[in-house]
């Protein structure tokens, strides 16, 4: 029973007792000068019925809201009526009533507010509050074990042993005991399982345990006089002696009541009230012993404290509270005590706890077989369906991911482990039947531990994955890590340049240079983006992450992004071109322009069953994939679109897609894609697009248009481009390599090599387009020495290789051509060529390798220097 309980008794017993007494002085005071008074009518009337009203208002108000009514409430109000009732049945009084029932007395509905707790109380066990199951049950909560059947790191035995040990110890001083791990080790379950083991052991009562949290505190004094209070208050049913002795220690330790005015007053009059506390800790300490109980003090969250509370607790245990009868059960991080100790500048910190604690028990860390186990369990208990994926996955190769001494993943204990799976479980439940478990599951470590990799990976997949690797099969072909030899000019596949080494990829480089990734945590991303991306078996499931087409399900979780809800994006698509167009140019100033293009990469032939409906959905891939974006890391560029994806949907491979939207008439399909590449809606993008489908593996029976149709297209991409752009600029150069066709030449045995050539068209465009900026790419075609300095000897230039391999068939020729310009009849007046003659003279006299030359012309010094300074 609480205080309030106590009190409410206590008024009832005081009013039953001198009941008399208070009914003359209710009826001298209230009755006779004000009541009395008193006529019913009907303003009065109007006003009960008004808290009539007010009260039937709390009683729904608390029934909707599910009001929680305590014990003692309910014992007031309870107690309140029931008086109000015996005063009431007894008629003493005339009780006034409403004038249009005289029934229902005005005080009635006063005391009426007394009931609503018992109805409100009635209403909720009638109507009991809805569980939410859906998820509740995946959720595994961060809590410490209070039974054997969780202990599934096989603890307890450690518990029954240090349990007979402090029964077996004699009570002739304090003892402590240390529960040391690091964070997350389980230190509160196992002292849960010692409790339990004690108080089994405990038959006849002889120990009492108390719990003690001094995390719950701040500051050194409310720890302190936390700690005494709940000594007090534990060990009042077994001494009222006990109960008042350890107010008066406590007050002594604390100085209570040591204010300024009392100083003042004892200096004065000359006399102290000062307390001999080790006399008062003496005689507590004999009190104590008479109990003829051992005191048994859990104390846990010691490693959640500041230094200079964590050094209180060990002099509370050491001295200040070091009493005979008591055993401290204590739990802590021993490097973090160390590391606080040291901070107070204590001495020989590292063997300070030895002098408090008879014993350190070291809970030994959870095993990576521990948590594999555990994670297994859990996995296959909340998805039993997946049961053979799972068992197949951690009956594999799965161990060297949970590897903790080389720390390659973060699941160091089961804290991370639970952490882990709640991020898991309910995303893999939505969309388990569309990834592979194992794919989804290293994703999800990623994301766990590394979730900058992960956005980077989701947003800017095309800049660190590559999907040159061709997969014969079901799935088509399959991303790679990007490495750093695939833009090198003699490297032109990069398909054949696998590697297991992850610090040579494109992503590895960028978390070094960008986001300052240490080695030990390149390492742990390593792991995972190889097997997520390099395997060594290159036969995926068709539903693997390394597929394109799957690419986009597998970060189908609440990202940190403006999320596209499904109704939206279908919504949109069912609607006409030019409503469809404005929503992507919504989604683009929401930031859902990535989202909307991974929903698009979702639709299949076979989800389109219109020929509007199909040309609709064309059109807007183009809108889309040419829509103007920023970029975080590569500022201001298209969006793109995945080039697989898009000529899947185009090719028209078996005539699927004329049959099924033109009536056969393939004319008809091939004019309306005429149309979205037509030059006059001129972007990168279509001149990307036609090259990756006529170099990879181009087969024109599969394809809407023949490859000379194809060339036709890229020349007169280059050629609107050149039209009305400045010489140097990327796009000239993307648009021009854009013009590089691949040739299989046969060998002997059957087997064939791939050759690039450039389009003929092409170069004499380029060529045509340089006579009108000669001085520029002059300029431009000039190599240095990668150490060109000050220095003579390194002063060292020649000719870029692209000049003769690309654009002429040989310097010779390139040669011929320059010295055949007709200067007068050039746009721009050259005054770099006769320079550069003689520079080029001099490299032919030394068969084209680079030779030492000090040039005159402005912009080639600068452009030299400006190198230099890089």
């Amino acid at each position: 029973m609480n205080k309030y309980s106590k009190i409410t008794l206590s008024l009832i017993g005081l009013l039953i007792l001198f009941f008399k007494q208070i009914r003359q002085l209710f009826e001298d005071v209230i009755i006779v000068p004000i009541l009395s008074k008193i006529e019913p009518n009907l303003l009065i009337d109007l006003i009960f019925l008004i808290i009539s009203f007010l009260i039937f208002r709390k009683l729904y108000l608390n029934f909707k809201n599910k009001t929680y009514i305590s014990g003692n409430q309910l014992f007031v109000s309870l107690s309140i009526l029931a008086f109000y009732l015996f005063i009431r049945i007894t008629n003493e009084y005339n009780f006034y009533a409403f004038t249009f029932f005289d029934k229902i007395k005005y005080f009635d509905i006063l005391f009426s507010y007394f009931i609503i707790s018992l109805v409100t109380l009635i209403l909720s066990v009638l109507h009991k509050k809805t569980i939410r199951g859906a998820n509740t049950d995946n959720l595994f909560v961060d809590s410490p074990i209070l039974n054997i059947t969780e202990d599934v790191l096989d603890r307890n035995y450690k518990a029954k042993r240090i349990t007979e040990e402090i029964f077996q110890t004699q009570a002739n001083q304090a003892i402590g005991f240390g529960i040391t791990g690091e964070w997350g080790s389980g230190k509160t379950s196992f002292l849960n399982l010692l409790k339990k083991e004690i108080g089994k052991k405990n038959f006849n009562d002889d120990f009492v345990c108390i719990d003690f949290n001094p995390w719950l505190n701040l500051g050194v004094e409310s720890i302190i006089q936390d700690f005494f209070d709940t000594l007090q208050t534990t060990l009042k049913p077994y001494s009222e002696d006990v109960y008042r002795e350890i107010k008066q220690y406590s007050d002594s330790v604390l100085s209570i009541g040591n204010s300024d005015f009392t100083n003042s007053v004892k200096n004065l009059f000359g006399f102290t009230f000062k307390k001999n506390v080790t006399s008062e800790f003496l005689e507590l300490n004999k009190l104590l012993k008479k109990l003829d109980k051992r005191i048994i003090v859990f104390i846990d969250d010691f490693d959640r404290l500041q230094a200079n509370e964590i050094f209180e607790i060990l002099k509370l245990v050491r001295n200040t509270a070091g009493f005979d009868s008591f055993v401290y059960v204590v739990a802590y991080d021993k490097s973090y005590l160390n590391t606080s100790l040291k901070n107070l500048n204590i001495p020989n910190p590292e063997s300070f706890s030895e002098k408090i604690f008879l014993k350190e028990e070291h809970l030994i860390p959870v095993t990576e077989a521990q948590i594999e186990i555990f994670i297994k369990e859990k996995l296959i208990a909340n998805i039993p369906e997946k049961t053979e994926e799972i068992e197949g996955y951690f009956g594999g190769n799965s161990r060297a991911l949970f590897n903790i001494n080389n720390n390659i993943i973060p699941l160091n204990h089961l804290r991370d482990a639970k952490r882990f799976l709640n991020s898991f479980i309910n995303d893999y439940k939505i969309i388990k039947n569309e990834v592979l478990f194992e794919d989804y599951f290293h994703l999800k470590l990623l994301k766990f531990k590394f979730y900058d990799i992960y956005i980077l990976l989701f947003l800017n997949r095309s800049e660190f994955l590559n999907d040159k690797g061709t997969y014969y099969g079901v799935g088509g072909s399959k991303y790679f890590l990007k490495n750093k030899y695939e833009n090198e000019s003699n490297n032109n596949s990069g398909f054949g340049l696998r590697f297991k080494d992850y610090n040579n990829s494109i992503l590895a480089k960028f978390m070094v240079s960008q986001l300052n990734y240490s080695k030990e945590d390149i390492l742990k991303v390593s792991k995972l983006m190889l097997r997520l991306f390099e395997a060594e078996n290159y036969k995926k499931d068709h539903l693997s992450i390394v597929f394109p087409k799957n690419y986009h399900k597998y970060f189908k979780d609440n990202l940190n992004t403006k999320d596209l809800s499904e109704d939206e994006f279908k919504t949109a698509l069912n609607s006409n071109f030019n409503d469809l167009k404005l929503k992507i140019d919504e989604w683009k100033n929401s930031n859902k322009l990535d989202l909307a293009k991974y929903r698009f990469y979702e639709i299949t032939l076979n989800d389109i069953t219109t020929k509007d409906q199909y040309e609709k959905i064309i059109k807007a891939i183009f809108y889309l994939a040419k829509s103007k974006v920023n970029s975080s890391f590569y500022g201001h560029q298209i969006l793109n679109f995945d080039y697989n994806s898009l000529s899947y949907l185009i090719s028209d491979k078996d005539n699927v897609i004329s049959n099924m939207h033109y009536e056969g008439n393939k004319s008809d399909l091939k004019d309306f894609i005429k149309e979205q590449l037509a030059v006059t809606s001129y972007s990168t993008f279509e001149s990307n697009l036609l090259n990756h489908i006529v170099n990879e593996n181009f087969n024109e029976e599969n394809f809407i248009l023949n490859t000379e149709e194809i060339k036709e297209y890229l020349v007169e991409y280059f050629n609107s481009f050149l039209e009305g752009s400045e010489p140097l600029t990327n796009e000239l150069w993307r648009l021009f390599n854009n013009c590089r066709i691949s040739h299989l030449d046969p060998l002997q045995g059957g087997s064939y090599r791939r050759r690039y050539e450039y389009l003929e068209e092409a170069k004499q465009s380029l060529i045509g387009f340089m006579e009108k900026n000669l001085d520029h790419f002059l300029v431009l075609f000039i190599n240095k020495n990668s150490f060109y300095r000050e220095s003579e000897s390194d002063k060292t230039v020649g000719l870029s290789d692209n000049l003769k391999n690309n654009i002429f068939n040989s310097y010779d020729d390139f040669e011929q051509w320059l010295r055949l310009l007709n200067a007068d009849e050039l746009e721009k007046p050259t005054l770099f060529r006769d320079e550069f003659l003689l520079f080029f003279d001099k490299l032919k006299a030394n068969n084209y390798n680079m030779v030492e030359y000090d040039f005159t012309f402005p912009l080639i010094i600068e452009k030299l220097e400006d190198e230099n300074r890089r």
